[in-house]
């Protein structure tokens, strides 16, 4: 009698190809280092809220009753919520702008010199 119990090899197959485009995703990230001649403490950070009743009260404008009688405030609340001011730092001091035409180009010639990264 035959054993029913063959496990064919195809996850060992499907965990070796997760793996290598789990490789290829870390490969195209890339944390740089600053990019800006300031240093992260020295960013002066300007806390706003996106929808400032008292300012629209001020101006004659007084609409926070209509959003408190639907229930909205938490949402109010929530987009009005913590900055992170350690991350925004940290952010904008390694952030960068790339020129869209120079980087089509340069995905070209990439294309060009590795035909496989074509879509």
């Amino acid at each position: 009698m035959t054993s029913s119990s063959f496990i064919p090899e195809s996850g060992n197959q499907d965990q070796q190809l997760v793996q290598q485009q789990d490789q290829q995703e870390r490969a195209a990230f890339v944390i740089s280092g600053s990019t800006v001649n300031l240093k992260e403490h020295q960013l002066k950070i300007q806390v706003e809220s996106h929808v400032n009743f008292k300012s629209l009260m001020f101006h004659g404008c007084d609409i926070k009753e209509y959003y408190v009688v639907q229930g909205l405030m938490k949402y109010f609340d929530m987009l009005n919520g913590p900055t992170y001011k350690t991350l925004v730092r940290h952010f904008w001091v390694r952030a960068s702008v790339y020129d869209k035409e120079a980087s089509e180009e340069e995905e070209r010639n990439l294309v060009l010199l590795y035909p496989e990264l074509k879509w």
